[in-house]
């Protein structure tokens, strides 16, 4: 499975960015994951995406149908990811990327490898045994 940080799908949606290289990089990502069947979002993806959707002055509507889309590749998260995060985050004292921890276990929940364009996930990288792929 093939999980995908927020910033993949902010490049793939949002109008408003600044770099279409990683545009171009992101669409395909994501389109081949879907063709694949291997692609997965958590909630919280959703809710950031939501987020700096919004901060990057998209369109309501643009937003909207785009959680929609992604809402349909949604896989719950269970009480074993959370507890996994909250070990990560107490092990690793790395308070700040706690939401970045958090894509962490649930990919070590769900099989995922995590691709993402943010460098900040070096750092994790020895945290846990997924395949994290900065590009």
């Amino acid at each position: 499975m093939e999980y995908f940080d927020t910033n993949i799908y902010i490049y793939a949606f949002c109008n408003n960015i600044d770099d279409e290289n990683q545009k171009e990089i992101s669409k395909t990502l994501i389109r081949e994951s879907i063709k694949n069947h291997t692609i997965i979002v958590s909630e919280i993806i959703l809710y950031e995406f939501v987020f700096a959707s919004k901060k990057l002055k998209e369109n309501d509507n643009f937003i909207e149908q785009n959680l929609d889309f992604l809402t349909q590749f949604v896989k719950s998260t269970n009480s074993n990811i959370s507890k996994r995060a909250v070990e990560i985050l107490k092990a690793s004292k790395q308070y700040q990327s706690s939401f970045d921890i958090f894509h962490l276990a649930f990919c070590e929940e769900n099989n995922c490898k995590l691709i993402t364009f943010d460098k900040g996930f070096k750092k994790l990288q020895t945290i846990s045994k997924i395949e994290i792929d900065i590009k």
